[in-house]
């Protein structure tokens, strides 16, 4: 007979033992993406990564499609410094302290950038992986729109910049910098490139102005 730590009364694992299985297939899926792409990724080895077989990756997920979208997820669970209420992170008091966590999580977190990329990519083709990744980018907008607004209101910012489409300048900022230096380490300085955006933006400039 199973022990109740480990099985439900239908024979189903408990909540704990569920969401240690999908967290260690979604970080072999994860891990295996940032390896070979997902052109590469095969149910069977994720599961194996995971030391079970496939059947019980696909009762925890249904099909590969679902775990990928799952996946979004994880994959901006490792984004986050930590969570807040759903969102993606707690927001740091100031643009430039969100660019530097930013630049330290994609430099200390290995595969993120292109696990990240790959699934943006699928993102294009696959609804619902679109769907999830709409979510993430609002989430992360949003964010960063907050960490604006209140930069306006102790003016460090000029009025005159609209905190929404900042927000999006940054994110995209962050985004294209990563995929380029991901590409090539040397193309560009980070830290410097992000001390630039901070000053056209702290100058209220065309670009960033409602």
């Amino acid at each position: 007979m199973a022990s109740a730590r480990t099985k439900g009364s239908a024979g189903e694992a408990v909540p704990e033992v569920a969401a240690a299985r999908r967290h260690d297939l979604l970080e072999a899926a994860y891990l295996l993406v940032g390896e070979r792409g997902l052109e590469g990724l095969r149910t069977r080895d994720v599961a194996a990564r995971a030391g079970v077989n496939v059947s019980t990756l696909h009762y925890y997920f249904g099909t590969k499609e679902a775990l990928l979208v799952a996946l979004v997820g994880h994959a901006s669970a490792k984004f986050a410094a930590s969570p807040r209420r759903g969102r993606l992170a707690a927001p740091p008091a100031t643009l430039r302290g969100h660019l530097e966590r930013a630049w330290s999580t994609f430099q200390s977190t290995p595969h993120l950038a292109t696990v990240l990329q790959e699934l943006v990519l699928r993102g294009q083709r696959d609804a619902a992986t679109r769907t999830a990744f709409r979510a993430l980018h609002e989430d992360w907008n949003g964010l960063v729109e907050e960490v604006l607004a209140q930069e306006r209101q102790r003016g460090a910012l000029p009025a005159q910049v609209d905190p929404r489409i900042a927000a999006r300048v940054v994110t995209s900022f962050i985004m294209g910098a990563v995929a380029q230096l991901g590409v090539n380490p040397k193309a560009f300085d980070f830290e410097e490139a992000a001390r630039t955006l901070e000053t056209w933006i702290a100058g209220g400039g065309a670009p960033y102005a409602g």
